[in-house]
């Protein structure tokens, strides 16, 4: 699947073959880089705070594409990794379709991993609570590493100097857990009222600052082009102000994208109501979100194999091709 002698070659330049590490926007450092013998793919390490975050890069073979299009895919709560072992460099049965989804039409994928690097290995127990699910927080930890992984993309190089991926043209794809993370991460922190708190509620606690709730990762400069958003939440523990689905949601929420999202929902999932409020909040602002609702399946609908998942992964490429300039 993967050039790798050209992908490897260059990486060493840039990056791994010495103890230096390059030094990247967002607090984030190139650290090394491996070749997993069992995958064939590339995966790199990236050091976002003092975490080391793995991203799983898989470059398509037999296109002909001068350079690629991209695509950032973040995990669910259940991690990125077949049986939660992030040592055997092999991804879940579903990241491996989607990487064999996104090379058969040309794609660049790189599938970041927000849970190993920082002890974590579900979103289970004590890590749904807080404090301790600010260590993986989907609202201001996750954005950072996908902001890591778009920065790690537009740097990627043949070994001819030929730029790998069209810095323009880099969605991003996330699921249930990894939705929300998309959601934040696509979160125009331009669009911040003056004097906005950060904060969030569990059980009835509130959480500042000093409890260890950050301020979102800040918008990029050149962003991504814009996100597919599968069953994720959209409340963000009151981090974006009121619940959607409240009265007052058009003045006391404040979340809206600096880029296009579309909305993948499922008739019964537990997070629907919550995301259709979000949606028609977002419309209501102005926003350009798209949603299609998918009846009879629940959330993690993608994993199941039915006519429901396979539409939906079509009507997601469909939506890339659109926005990432491939028709």
């Amino acid at each position: 699947m993967l050039n790798l002698l050209k992908i490897m070659v260059l990486l060493c330049l840039m990056v791994a073959c010495s103890d230096d590490e390059s030094n990247f926007p967002f607090g984030t450092k190139v650290n090394e880089v491996k070749i997993s013998a069992s995958t064939k793919d590339t995966i790199i390490n990236v050091l976002v705070g003092n975490a080391k975050v793995p991203i799983y890069l898989a470059v398509p073979d037999n296109c002909t594409n001068p350079s690629f299009p991209a695509v950032v895919v973040l995990h669910g709560s259940g991690g990125m990794w077949k049986n939660d072992d992030p040592n055997s460099g092999e991804i879940s049965s579903q990241f491996k379709e989607w990487r064999d989804i996104l090379a058969s039409n040309c794609i660049v994928g790189a599938f970041v991993d927000s849970y190993s690097g920082r002890g974590v290995t579900e979103r289970t127990g004590k890590w749904t609570k807080a404090p301790d699910n600010f260590r993986i927080s989907a609202q201001f930890v996750r954005p950072a590493d996908a902001n890591a992984a778009l920065e790690q993309l537009k740097q990627l190089k043949f070994s001819d100097g030929s730029l790998v991926v069209r810095a323009a043209d880099i969605g991003i794809l996330g699921f249930s857990d990894g939705g929300t993370a998309l959601a934040a991460t696509l979160y125009d922190t331009e669009t911040t009222p003056n004097g906005w708190e950060w904060t969030q509620s569990f059980d009835g606690k509130e959480y500042d600052k000093a409890s260890g709730v950050l301020p979102p990762a800040p918008k990029p400069k050149e962003g991504f082009a814009g996100g597919v958003f599968y069953y994720g939440g959209s409340s963000g523990f009151g981090y974006w102000g009121t619940n959607a689905c409240n009265d007052d949601a058009n003045v006391a929420n404040i979340y809206f994208p600096y880029a296009p999202i579309l909305y993948q929902i499922p008739e019964k999932g537990y997070l629907t109501d919550t995301n259709l409020c979000m949606y028609t909040l977002l419309k209501d602002k102005g926003a350009n979100v798209e949603l299609i609702e998918y009846q009879n399946v629940g959330h993690g609908f993608d994993t199941d194999e039915n006519f429901q998942s396979q539409e939906a992964r079509q009507n997601t490429i469909n939506w890339f091709k659109e926005i990432l300039h491939m028709n």
